[in-house]
């Protein structure tokens, strides 16, 4: 039991240095004041962000292009495996590629989507500037 009480507290020790360490650099920012800019990252050039967003956008396309991929062979499953009879109905079409792509593109698209947001949710955009906080709590 002393040992857990002792851990809480080396814890507890851990959480109020960060703290301390968080409202002295608040203090040394907004000269004597706490700084109302809660945004204390590195400003970049424009050429930094420039550069930065591309990378964020290829991340976010490259996700995407995966999702569709994904989604047309799951598309394609459904009218080669037959299921529902899906296959059958398309092969005895007048004009099979309307329907093929009326299976296909809405599930690929639907996958392009849940690929991309969950890109969006991933994305490491944030973990450029959070090094040396992360480091300090010994996590």
């Amino acid at each position: 039991m002393e040992e857990g009480g002792e851990m809480g507290v080396g814890i507890f020790q851990i959480d109020m240095d960060w703290l301390q360490r968080w409202l002295r650099q608040g203090f040394r920012l907004g000269s004597g004041k706490a700084s109302g800019n809660r945004n204390l990252k590195p400003r970049l050039t424009p050429e930094a962000a420039r550069l930065d967003h591309r990378q964020m956008l290829r991340f976010m396309a490259l996700n995407a292009a995966v999702g569709v991929l994904i989604g047309v062979c799951v598309g394609a499953a459904l009218i080669f495996l037959d299921i529902g009879g899906l296959g059958a109905r398309i092969g005895r079409a007048a004009n099979p590629a309307v329907p093929v792509l009326l299976v296909v593109v809405p599930i690929a698209s639907l996958f392009g989507a849940a690929a991309a947001a969950s890109a969006i949710l991933l994305m490491p955009y944030e973990k450029k500037f959070r090094e040396d906080d992360d480091d300090a709590r010994g996590e």
